[in-house]
């Protein structure tokens, strides 16, 4: 069988606090909802999860046999594969297999088994699962627990310094009056019968089957996740933290208890939707990431009413473009290459056709890092979204290659601002759209310790 070697998770710097829920809508919630901004969406959240593994085990463009898995039930849909343009955008070798999975909140296990059987097959040797959720409710009751959020696995067939291995799959076919969808909101008619009622009823079938020492399960909403929580006994830290995160539950719920699992124990990840699809899978002996859950704490309290304004926007107005223009940048926008001099070695971004230190036209392609200083900034204050985010900053970045970059600042907590010297990373966000096609680029945040 396959085997999971790492997680991670991904939650949003954004938050509502369970008192501002209370105050503004009346209803009970998570301690706090977790949400994007305006400029974020599913892949840029899936982008933040499944960048770690690329980073950490060195899968770049020099992997041929690597396969990426998009899972993700709340992805606009658009006449293409978002999948190729994460890949793109993790510097992905151009042969990497991609496939983007839709569905309920048991998708992310049918991700889970598809990355298994590409490994048990030998069709690759690395199979990274990332998932990126941003779902909002019909209603105040539903869209305030539910929380965006993102989370990754790498899963592979070799078994040295792996964290799970991937014992068995189950599935139930079967059609459940769960949730509905129009215009990409959610509503559930009926949360408690949902849950004790259909949701129990499948999972009382798996249990007959196999026998867990824990459960993680994703579910479609905050009430059905707690009324299931509530008929098993149960208690679940991620849920009651930050309510349904969609497909990503698992991944996170995985990360942000792995430290704590002990070795041999058995874990049944559920995904509730139509039907129930599951996956056993046994602790192994693995020395775990002491900072495994270093950006869950990242977080900016926002009021209800600037929450009310940018929840359903995603991205600027349409802006002036090209396909020729974004088709010839493809490698500079999303991949991140500059250009490095022969003679002078100065590294270059954007590209262009000569050195702008020494004039030489004897350039290279070069990979620039996601990381560096702030060399200069200016901030503004008449730009969109002014009236939430001001002031706006605007970076001129120095990057570790020395390299600099002009790029919008982003993730500031209250009172923070960005200053000469800071060091920062870059994050993939919405930069535009353009006939239709979003058009993504990369912002700074200060650097996460």
């Amino acid at each position: 069988m396959a085997y999971i070697k790492y997680t991670c998770g991904y939650i949003p710097f954004f938050r509502l606090s369970s008192d501002e829920i209370k105050t503004q809508v009346g209803v009970r919630g998570p301690s706090e909802k977790a949400f994007t901004c305006y400029d974020e969406d599913p892949l840029t959240l899936a982008f933040e999860s499944a960048k770690t593994i690329v980073e950490k085990f060195n899968l770049n463009r020099n992997n041929e046999r690597v396969a990426l898995l998009f899972v993700s039930s709340s992805y606009e849909w658009r006449e293409k594969n978002p999948a190729n343009t994460l890949s793109v955008s993790l510097d992905l070798n151009e042969s990497t297999k991609t496939f983007f999975i839709s569905g309920g909140s048991e998708a992310v296990i049918s991700g889970i088994e598809l990355a298994s059987y590409l490994v048990d097959t030998e069709k690759t040797d690395y199979a990274i699962l990332a998932v990126g959720e941003r779902r909002r409710g019909e209603n105040w009751e539903i869209d305030m627990g539910l929380s965006d959020g993102s989370g990754a696995m790498l899963i592979t067939k070799e078994n040295d310094s792996t964290l799970f291995k991937v014992e068995d799959f189950f599935h139930i076919t079967e059609e459940t009056y769960d949730i509905s969808s129009k215009d990409g909101k959610i509503s559930c008619p009926d949360e408690r019968h949902v849950a004790q009622e259909q949701y129990l009823y499948l999972l009382k079938k798996i249990l007959t089957k196999v026998k867990a020492d824990r459960i993680f399960f994703s579910a479609p909403t905050y009430g059905i996740a707690t009324n299931i929580l509530k008929s098993l006994k149960t208690k679940d830290d991620v849920i009651s933290s930050f309510g349904s995160l969609g497909n990503a539950q698992i991944p996170v719920n995985l990360t942000y208890a792995t430290n704590g699992i002990k070795e041999d124990e058995r874990i049944l990840l559920v995904g509730f939707g139509n039907g129930i699809r599951a996956v056993l899978i046994k602790r192994l002996k693995a020395k775990t990431d002491e900072n495994i859950l270093r950006i869950f704490e990242r977080r900016k309290k926002m009021r209800f009413g600037n929450y009310a304004k940018i929840k359903d926007i995603i991205g600027f107005p349409e802006d002036e473009s090209s396909i020729s223009m974004l088709w010839r940048e493809r490698e500079q926008n999303l991949r991140l290459y500059g250009l490095k001099c022969e003679d002078c070695g100065n590294s270059i971004f954007p590209m262009q056709n000569y050195c702008i230190v020494c004039g030489s036209k004897n350039l290279k392609k070069e990979k620039m890092p996601r990381e560096g200083q702030i060399f200069t900034l200016t901030e503004d204050y008449l730009t969109t979204y002014s009236d939430i985010f001001a002031p706006v900053p605007m970076l001129v970045v120095q990057l570790t290659n020395g390299a600099r970059i002009y790029v919008q600042g982003t993730e500031l907590e209250d009172g923070d601002r960005f200053k000469i010297g800071d060091k920062v990373e870059l994050t993939l966000r919405i930069l535009n759209s353009y006939k239709g096609f979003l058009n993504y680029f990369y912002k700074a945040r200060k650097k996460i310790d």
